[in-house]
């Protein structure tokens, strides 16, 4: 009872304590607290309004899941579980949108930067409010703290990692282990770059417990040695497998596809692991035999060494895998699940070994902290293991995967000479000037740390550690395959720790007391002046309009402007120096250094101010990569306000396809009839009113739509400009040396303008054509439109609006190939992008086989008899008989000469039955004979010899002897009966009758001869299709020996059957890769016993079908 009592008393007094605790409240404290609060309002500002980009929006999306109770997987791809979790909470407390999307980040970057009092010890008080203040207004730390993306969690889990291992240093106690250990967990549950944070931070304690163990003395020679030659085993073998990595790398990114990179470990990279653990065995042996206890005791450094690299150690079951030639990404497949978890448990049961022969309590300890984090966000508090197994093995697994694949190939200058130079020029500045004030330190003392000592057992260099950092952080994501800018953060970070520290010591050094005594405001204001005349003089020297070039009126304006800006210059030089004599030389430079500095402050918050709440949705700023464009939510505005005015709610019918699926499906997460269609759109598409399709799907869509829907396009995803690839010092000189480039450089660099530059380079850098991007059509069909978009008009019903019918659909059978010959390829019986075809008497196929430029000729059965052609364009060099530059069309004539349209040399060849040339006629033109062609399509022998050749691009038919002499054309441009738009295929009937397929007037036109060289329009029909006008929506003919006629319907994928007056018959077909499916059928011919061959030029191959005509 008494004890209860004491306990109570106890803890009475110490909430008493609590609440009789004085704050401080002093000019730095203020500081701080007035930086933590702008941290609040730049970081939670205006959330809402940013578009969510691709990536941002999977993270979202699987989120929201989460916070509906549906569950959460791990995937590799998407990183660790960290940010989904806490995602997922935020829409909990404050449902879900953009803006709460958001809020996870934008805490963490509030935390970030009141973290930064953490390191007032190591940075000092100057260096300290310094680097919290670079925090507060760097680029890259604002844009990122507002962006659903794990670098806003791995900064401040980075910045609790060096201060718990800071703090370790100098006191030992088990609770900053226990500190260190959870930061090192949330690492990898957040980003696999922990894996880069692990490798640094180990090589780092290993390099220093070296030096101290190499410094102290050992218990006998030979264990000095031991120790050495293990150094050496373990560097060389490292060097070897880092050496051998990235040179299969390299080697993988020129040979293999992306989508296939898988890394084999060389021999070379096995024996650098083997002499690594060799090494590491040698230094292990040395250091117990000499140092025994003392290991535990004195070596601060090994304990964290050893914490990191056992609790690392679980997690690199994909590295031995790899080795075995196991696919590390198969980890659960049944055939590899049993080795991958013997593997697990091996390298568990050796770090197990490790912290046992180390200290077994402390290592449990540490465990428990580390593993209990792990497991509970991967597995979702318990509820999916297998994302347990994902995260020991696939994280690092899928990182192996991808080894030889550089997404976005960005160079390596990327960070060095792009992303740092734009935006973190103050930190890299002031982090040069933290290693300058090092290295004078360190020369001046000799005693190596640079900060003094803060307790008689540490001597660790903490800032020395943070330029290791920073410097090893460069180099690693520099040499690192993928090179994206979000990655920027991680170097910023200690270049900011570094800066602070430097300027921090600038600001100490100075005397502010006797500054203000004795004027200093005035030696300040000087300077400043001083150093923006002068820089504005400069920059007038350096840009386009340079002074004292003329005497026109802006030559002379320009010439003032200089000697105005050179006169202030040297005025406020003048005084500065009256102002300063009194002042040292070193304090003269302190201040002008803080000067320069403060501008360039001004100037980065000028930057991040752009970057964060101007241009937060362009690809202007270089730190962004496929990001979502304003396109996006412009769609979907349009799409609500369609859904509330017709529906009253959000259950509009609302198809949408794969290429604009992230982010669309995000924002379609409240609509109730959304249609995902993949990259197979069907007939059902028709009936959506709205349909949302990326560039890669519009020729499919277009095709089924038709002109039923007005299209919007938008620019949905963007990228910065890549002008900055392949750089030479030959570019690099040149564009320093020339007036008009150092000009537009600096538009870019300042304010992002590339009017001067495109301008130079003749490309166009407006946000309207900006490339390069991916672009989406919303697609509104016209009976919707015309209802809601008059203002005023209530919602309507969707069931009142009627429905547009295909007329051709109740005619649509199924049918299936019997025989398909062909695949994607260049060798003989294989195709690429086939496209015109045309039978003999004898059954023999002649087939122009564009895209590989040359025609083949195959027996009804598949078998090749003969192949000729190759590529040669006209456009830049001879192109001699038996040369093609896309053959389009091909025709028999009676005599079994074999005529090519060879469409863009723009001329016909005629060959022997085996491909022997006989001749060529046609030049390109737009002059009246007929032997000029623009584009011609397709050829057609008639029964007489004569040669009808679609000149497409010249809207007519040209005629011709045999020998390609010109006899005579119809046809023009037009809409009448007996003009043209667009012919492409010809056939003749029984009669004689030439039937034409006009495709951009939608109709078939059937001539009848008037005279040997002339034809004239005898009857039309119209065809509801060939809405499209690209270059694949070429349509042909073929008309079976009783007369009835088959068209193709290339971005409809089908064929469409008609008698001889235009009634439709039947048709079939629809997008896909089967035997009843085509992917922009093209040409068609019968064969003699009425089988009817189509040309799948989309799916590279020949279809035969077995067909009886009513």
């Amino acid at each position: 009872m008494a004890s209860r009592k004491n306990l109570k008393q106890r803890l009475q007094n110490q909430s008493s304590k609590w609440l009789d605790l004085h704050i401080r409240l002093d000019i730095e404290i203020l500081g701080y607290l007035l930086l933590i609060f702008l941290a609040l309002i730049t970081r939670f500002y205006d959330l809402e309004t940013r578009v969510m980009s691709h990536d941002e929006s999977l993270h979202t999306w699987f989120s929201w899941e989460l916070s509906r109770g549906r569950g959460y997987s791990h995937d590799p791809m998407m990183h660790g579980p960290l940010q989904f979790h806490l995602v997922a909470l935020s829409y909990f407390l404050f449902g879900d949108s953009d803006a709460s999307s958001r809020i996870p980040a934008a805490f963490a970057g509030v935390i970030a930067v009141g973290m930064m009092y953490l390191f007032r010890r190591w940075l000092g008080r100057w260096g300290t409010l310094v680097a919290t203040a670079l925090m507060v207004i760097s680029p890259y730390m604002l844009y990122y703290s507002r962006y659903v993306r794990n670098e806003a969690f791995v900064v401040p889990e980075t910045l609790l990692l060096f201060f718990a291992m800071f703090r370790y240093f100098e006191e030992r106690r088990s609770r900053d282990l226990c500190l260190f250990v959870a930061a090192l967990s949330l690492q990898f549950i957040t980003k696999e770059t922990a894996f880069i944070s692990v490798a640094q931070l180990m090589l780092f304690l290993g390099l220093y417990l070296a030096w101290r163990l190499f410094t102290l003395q050992w218990r006998e020679s030979w264990h000095r040695m031991t120790f050495i030659a293990g150094f050496i085993s373990t560097a060389s073998g490292v060097g070897m497998t880092l050496f051998a990595l990235f040179r299969e790398r390299a080697a993988a990114a020129e040979l293999l596809q992306p989508d296939s990179a898988v890394i084999a470990f060389s021999p070379i990279v096995t024996l650098g692991l083997i002499l690594a653990m060799a090494g590491i065995l040698l230094i292990g042996v040395s250091i117990v035999l000499s140092f025994g206890q003392r290991l535990r005791q004195e070596f601060p450094a090994l304990d964290l060494l050893i914490i990191s690299g056992t609790m690392t150690l679980p997690q690199l079951a994909a590295l031995p895998a790899s080795l075995f030639g196991w696919n590390p990404m198969e980890y659960d497949s049944p055939e590899n699940t049993g080795r991958t978890l013997i593997l697990v448990v091996i390298l568990f049961a050796v770090s197990l070994g490790i912290g046992l022969l180390w200290n077994l309590r402390r290592w449990l300890m540490a465990a428990i902290v580390f593993f209990s984090i792990y497991i509970v966000f991967f597995t979702t508090i318990f509820t999916d293991g297998n994302s347990l197994m994902s995260g020991l093995v696939g994280s690092l697994g899928y990182w192996l995967e991808q080894h030889g694949v550089e997404r976005g190939s960005q160079p390596v200058y990327y960070y060095v000479l792009l992303q740092i130079p734009i935006y973190e020029y103050l930190p890299a500045l002031g982090a040069i000037l933290a290693g300058i004030l090092g290295l004078f330190h360190w020369r001046k003392d000799g005693s190596g740390p640079v900060e003094r000592k803060r307790t008689k057992q540490s001597t660790f260099p903490a800032i020395g550690f943070v330029g290791y950092w920073a410097i090893t952080s460069l180099a690693s994501y520099s040499l690192a395959g993928e090179r994206m800018p979000w990655l920027t953060v991680h170097i910023t970070l200690p270049l900011i720790l570094l800066a602070g520290w430097g300027f921090g010591k600038l600001l100490e050094s100075v005397n502010w007391k006797a500054l203000w005594e004795a004027r200093g405001w005035q030696l300040l204001l000087f300077a400043w002046l001083t150093i923006v005349a002068f820089s504005s003089a400069f920059g007038m020297l350096l840009g386009v309009a340079q002074p004292f070039q003329g005497s026109g009126l802006d030559q002379l304006r320009v010439t003032g402007n200089f000697l105005a800006s050179l006169g202030v210059g040297i005025g406020t030089l003048i005084a500065l120096i009256k102002v300063g004599q009194d002042w040292s030389l070193q304090d003269f430079v302190k201040m002008s250094a803080g000067v320069l500095f403060g501008l360039l402050a001004l100037l980065t918050v000028r930057t991040a101010y752009r970057a964060a709440y101007i241009n937060y949705d362009q690809a202007t700023e270089f730190l962004v990569y496929a990001h979502g464009a304003t396109g996006i939510k412009t769609v979907m505005d349009q799409v609500e306000e369609l859904s509330y005015r017709t529906t009253g709610d959000l259950s509009i019918l609302v198809a949408f396809d794969d290429d604009v699926a992230w982010p669309v499906n995000w924002y379609l997460r409240h609509y109730s009839d959304q249609y995902f269609f993949g990259s197979d759109p069907t007939r059902a598409l028709m009936e959506y009113p709205i349909v949302i399709a990326g560039e890669r799907n519009w020729l499919k869509v277009e095709s089924l739509l038709q002109d039923r829907y007005n299209s919007f396009e938008y620019i949905r995803m963007w990228w910065p400009t890549q002008q900055y690839w392949n750089l030479t010092w030959q570019r690099i000189s040149g564009a320093i040396s020339s007036p008009e480039y150092r000009g537009a450089l600096r538009d870019i660099w300042l304010d992002r303008d590339y009017t001067a530059y495109g301008e130079l380079s003749g490309l166009d850098f407006s946000l309207e054509y900006w490339q390069p991007s991916d672009r989406m059509r919303l697609y509104i069909r016209k009976d919707i439109n015309s209802l809601v978009w008059d203002r005023g008009v209530s919602p309507v019903s969707l069931a009142s609006i009627p429905s547009v019918v295909d007329p051709y659909v109740d005619g649509m059978i199924e049918l299936q190939a019997d025989l398909i010959l062909g695949q994607e390829g260049s060798m003989p019986g294989q195709f690429i992008k086939p496209r015109g075809i045309a039978i003999a008497p004898d059954g023999t196929i002649y087939i122009a086989d564009t895209g590989n430029h040359r025609i083949q000729r195959i027996s009804s059965e598949g078998d090749v008899l003969a192949v000729w052609g190759e590529f040669a364009s006209l456009d830049s060099g001879p192109a001699p008989g038996g040369t093609f530059n896309e053959p389009w069309g091909v025709g028999i004539a009676p005599d079994g000469t074999v005529y090519v349209v060879d469409t863009w040399n723009h001329r016909v060849q005629y060959f022997t039955p085996n491909g022997e040339f006989l001749g060529m006629f046609g030049t390109f033109g737009q002059a009246i004979g007929p032997e000029y062609f623009w584009g011609p399509r397709a050829v057609i022998i008639d029964a007489k010899g004569r040669v009808f050749v679609a000149d497409t691009g010249n809207k007519r038919i040209s005629i011709f002897s045999a020998d390609g002499s010109p006899l005579g054309q119809f046809g023009e441009f037009g809409w009448s009966l007996g003009q043209l738009n667009e012919p492409v295929g010809m056939a003749f009937n029984n009669q004689g009758q030439l039937y034409v397929a006009d495709t951009w007037n939608q109709r078939i036109q059937v001539f009848n001869e008037v005279d040997e060289d002339y034809f004239q329009a005898i009857m039309e029909w119209s065809m509801d299709s060939w809405y499209g006008e690209s270059v694949e929506n070429k349509p042909y003919l073929a008309i079976a020996p009783e007369g009835h006629l088959c068209a193709t319907d290339p971005e409809r994928f089908r064929v469409l059957c008609f008698s001889p007056e235009g009634d439709f018959l039947l048709g079939w077909g629809d997008y896909g890769v089967s035997q009843s499916r085509f992917n922009l059928p093209t040409g068609v011919a019968f064969s003699e016993n009425e089988e009817i061959w189509v040309v799948d030029s989309g799916n590279h191959r020949l279809m035969r079908f077995n067909i009886t005509l009513p």
